[in-house]
């Protein structure tokens, strides 16, 4: 007569002895199974290495060499580095590059956060100017150059002629060949060319913050200010947060607007860090530098991801500050 073993791990009416086999069948089956995902997943991650992570890879070794693009790199150690270190037109477009993310983030994200305010009011015709004001996002960013080229032109510029006809000003200014116009309107171009992206962030934002809030705060006498304030703005911190990364992620990485618009003028003025190593690159009166052109892409990659790591630092501890104020008060 034959018994059946039983304990508290082994299941009713299931001998002992088959635990071992169907634990091992279950080990088996998520090892096939991760051994399919990882096969269903090879695929994309090709082109991934191909070209993404391989270029990256060969930039960085051209980094510590001396090549011109016809010989044979050679190897130079840290010295394209230490002379990137000595450079104080780099360090120029650096500091030209981060003013131009800083006047994006100050004039375009409340700018967009005004204009979503509004389209989020419920006002008709409203999905009308949605459209518009998308609009400039959706042009390429080199179209877009060229286009304020030929309008803030000093001959014959429509921006001129505008003004002329208003009366603001009785000559040509030449906007994009003055020290002082230049950077402006290179700032202000790069405002209309990527505050469409952020209203629209910053309006799903708006629909998510929940109207029983602001009915509550109105009868509590708030006004619409302090409603604002005290709720939506707070609400739309992690939208904000995602809009600023990718303002200073964007601003950091123009090329195009700069190239197109300005190409780095006057007098290198308006030089931002790729427009500076394209020169190097590609550029005729420095002539071909790969391997410190190479060094300058590593420099600018490594400033920009410390920016946006220093500014998603301060924000999550800016977020973290306010969380355990807004638990003391409930506490109290």
């Amino acid at each position: 007569m034959s018994s059946v073993r039983m304990n508290a791990r082994t299941p009713v009416g299931v001998p002992e002895e088959q635990e071992p086999a169907s634990g091992r069948a279950r080990t088996n089956w998520k090892s096939k199974e991760r051994i399919t995902a990882t096969l269903m997943a090879l695929p994309s991650m090709i082109p991934l290495v191909l070209f993404a992570l391989l270029p990256v890879a060969y930039v960085v070794f051209l980094s510590f060499t001396r090549y011109n693009g016809v010989t044979s790199p050679q190897w130079i150690g840290l010295i394209n580095y230490q002379h990137m270190l000595k450079d104080e037109s780099w360090w120029q477009s650096v500091l030209i590059t981060l003013i131009f993310a800083l006047g994006q983030i100050l004039l375009g994200l409340p700018l967009s956060l005004f204009l979503a305010t509004i389209l989020n009011s419920g006002l008709k015709g409203m999905a009308v100017f949605r459209g518009i004001f998308f609009l400039p996002y959706v042009i390429s960013i080199a179209v877009i150059g060229v286009v304020f080229y030929f309008l803030l032109r000093p001959v014959n510029g429509v921006i001129n002629g505008i003004l002329q006809a208003l009366r603001i000003i009785s000559v040509d200014v030449d906007w994009l060949g003055s020290q002082g116009t230049a950077l402006a309107s290179l700032i202000l171009v790069g405002v209309w060319s990527t505050f469409g992206i952020n209203l629209i962030f910053f309006l799903v934002g708006l629909q998510t913050v929940p109207k029983e809030l602001l009915e509550s705060a109105q009868l509590d006498g708030a006004s619409t200010f302090q409603q604002f304030r005290h709720i939506t703005l707070p609400l739309l911190a992690p939208i904000t947060r995602v809009v600023v990364v990718l303002s200073i992620v964007f601003s950091l990485r123009s090329f195009d607007l700069v190239k197109t618009l300005t190409d780095g003028g006057p007098a290198g003025q308006t030089n931002v860090m790729y427009t500076y190593l394209f020169d190097y690159f590609f550029g005729t009166d420095r002539g071909s530098q790969y391997g410190y052109a190479s060094a300058l892409a590593v420099g600018a990659s490594v400033i920009a991801a410390i920016v946006s790591l220093i500014y998603m630092a301060l924000a999550r501890d800016r977020a973290v500050r306010s969380q355990a104020s807004g638990t003391k008060e409930g506490t109290r």
